[in-house]
């Protein structure tokens, strides 16, 4: 039966409130985004709705950074079928005879992890790698693009990166395309067309890619701070950002730089781990003590079990005691100033509303991460924590002085498995107590600490006893020396007697 006028106007009519619907959802959905966030988490959950839908997200120039992220992303030319087995590769054969640059490009994506896959030329930048010709090979009807620009680079990469039967051989994860939009890199470059941000060659290269298990590979672990410092320790590629520049220089210092930097470390975090790679953003205040759990897990449970986790305004979290790029190593020196600071309102409450307030200011200076730092003498945390630090300054004190007895006695070449096997035991009880402070908990800390006191004044007993022992062997051993002595004088004396009567006959 044909459609009437009529019909066809309730269709449209019902489309376009459908369509009316799916805009009015997506804008609402962007709109409630916390404003500290990255902005444009929308466009990721508009990408993600549909891994096809990958290509250059085009965006206003001079839009505002600020500005509502863009919700659909335009496709790119998709990449002609690679050749049949055998035929000659056109683009790599002509490439690499026209001259210099052109050869070592060429002898670049011979060695990558692209080539191994292969995945030819026209693959990212399209065209007919059959043909000899170069009006043929590369010609707009063959699809050629070209050298793509910074924005096009995302959607070629995304064109196969982001599409799950491409990537299933390999298994690799699909969903960088749609993070890339999500960080402060994509939404910069979406928002505001700022195309001095990172894209994905800068980090992985373009024809020379490799595998992020490659040690000469950008990406990989060890080589990742320096990867990340080269634009951000650039003071004038920072400078239009207000972004300071010594993250690296501060990040080289601290126990993460130096266990990866130096130690090599592969464990250790690098900017990726806490920053994220392809969907790169500042962690925020809410999501710090997630972000450190990653690694951190025991810690991370301790500490949701504290006061400080229970505050929902101005809650310590683990940059206030540890910092951030500079985190050092942890210590007795975190409770408390050498001198007692100087205390106002201000420094703990919101002068307007008598709120209690956590400034990331003040805790700036490593001198500064110390739990005086907000209570005062005066006040009973202060109390509870100075028998935290009473307590575990005790267990500290035993442990050292037992593993200097069980030393001495080793020197003496005695035997100390047993007590070194007490000893492991207390260091063992110490970490739990080191690691119960940020549980905020007098109690569970104290009890910790006395078990740890108890192991190693236990072991110091074993280690005196060797010592003792050692002394007693060494005291005996004079008294049968000297009997020794006492004997070969006697018998000396006897022969010599004898001897004179001998020769008296």
């Amino acid at each position: 039966m044909a459609a009437t006028p009529a019909h066809r106007l309730l269709r449209l009519s019902a489309t376009a409130l459908v369509a009316a619907g799916l805009w009015f959802g997506l804008a609402v959905t962007a709109s409630a985004e916390d404003p500290s966030a990255a902005p444009g988490a929308s466009a990721s959950a508009s990408a993600s709705a549909s891994a096809s839908a990958v290509g250059s997200v085009v965006a206003s120039p001079g839009a505002s950074p600020s500005a509502e992220p863009l919700v659909s992303a335009p496709p790119v030319p998709s990449p002609i079928a690679h050749p049949p087995a055998g035929d000659t590769n056109g683009c790599f054969d002509c490439h690499s005879a026209v001259n210099d640059k052109q050869a070592e490009i060429s002898a670049a994506w011979e060695t990558s992890v692209h080539a191994a896959a292969d995945v030819g030329c026209a693959d990212c930048h399209g065209g007919d790698p059959r043909s000899d010709q170069i009006t043929v090979g590369m010609s707009t009807e063959a699809g050629f693009l070209g050298s793509p620009d910074r924005t096009q680079t995302v959607g070629v990469c995304g064109s196969c990166h982001a599409n799950v039967e491409v990537m299933r051989p390999y298994n690799l994860p699909t969903d960088q395309y749609v993070k890339y939009w999500s960080s402060v890199h994509g939404q910069r470059l979406a928002i505001a067309n700022d195309t001095r941000v990172a894209v994905c060659t800068d980090c992985h290269g373009s024809h020379d890619v490799r595998k992020t298990s490659d040690p000469n590979a950008k990406v990989f672990p060890l080589n990742v701070p320096e990867l990340c410092a080269g634009c951000h320790a650039d003071a004038k590629r920072m400078e239009p950002y207000g972004i300071p520049t010594d993250q690296f220089e501060i990040y080289s210092g601290s126990v993460h730089g130096k266990a990866l930097l130096e130690e090599q470390d592969v464990r250790a975090p690098s900017c990726a781990s806490c920053h994220g790679s392809h969907d790169a953003k500042p962690p925020r205040a809410t999501e710090v003590v997630e972000v450190c759990g990653k690694c951190h897990t025991a810690t991370q449970e301790l500490y949701e079990q504290s006061r400080h986790a229970q505050l929902e305004q101005a809650a310590p979290k683990c940059w206030t005691c540890h910092g951030t790029h500079d985190v050092s190593p942890p210590g007795s020196r975190l409770f408390f100033h050498p001198e007692t600071p100087d205390y106002e309102c201000s420094t703990c409450h919101d002068l307007a509303n008598r709120t209690l307030r956590l400034e990331i200011d003040r805790f700036a200076n490593e001198a500064d991460r110390r739990c005086d730092t907000c209570h005062h003498p005066d006040s009973q945390i202060y109390a509870q924590v100075q028998g935290i630090a009473d307590a575990l300054g005790g267990a500290e004190g035993a442990y050292a002085a037992a593993g200097l007895r069980i030393e001495d006695a080793a020197r003496l070449g005695m035997i100390t498995a047993d007590a070194e096997v007490g000893l492991a035991q207390a260091r063992t009880s110490l970490i739990q107590a080191q690691a119960a402070v940020h549980t905020t908990k007098l109690k569970l800390v104290s009890d910790l600490s006395t078990d740890a006191r108890i192991k190693a004044d236990e072991a110091q007993a074993m280690a005196i006893a060797k010592v003792d022992e050692s002394t007693f062997r060494r005291q005996a051993m004079i008294v049968v020396l000297a009997l020794i002595a006492l004997s070969v004088v006697f018998l000396v004396v006897i022969k010599r007697q004898l001897d004179r009567e001998l020769e008296g006959r």
